[in-house]
């Protein structure tokens, strides 16, 4: 499902207008994207958390050239689906 596909099933279930709808999505994703940056966690009951996480530094070795070097540690958003979530997954299946 796309974003567009998105705003338009949200706002047909809610019969509310597409635009309102995606100022809506917006305000919500810049949110979880602003307490990101600023090294918060996201927890939305029944959904999941939305959380920052370090990868370590690793080894890389260029295909090409064959030359080995390290690639540094970075944060890279992550998302841990809740359990309600999980269980309502398999059971729509």
């Amino acid at each position: 499902m796309t974003r567009s596909q998105l705003i338009a099933k949200v706002a047909k279930d809610l019969d509310m207008p597409a635009a309102q709808v995606e100022l809506v999505l917006d305000a919500v994703c810049g949110d979880i994207i602003q307490c990101l940056a600023e090294g918060e966690k996201v927890t939305i009951t029944g959904f999941g958390r939305f959380e920052m996480r370090e990868r370590k530094t690793k080894a890389y070795t260029n295909p090409k050239t064959k030359a080995t070097s390290q690639l540094p540690p970075v944060s890279v958003p992550g998302f841990k689906a809740s359990s309600l979530m999980k269980e309502k997954i398999a059971q729509s299946k």
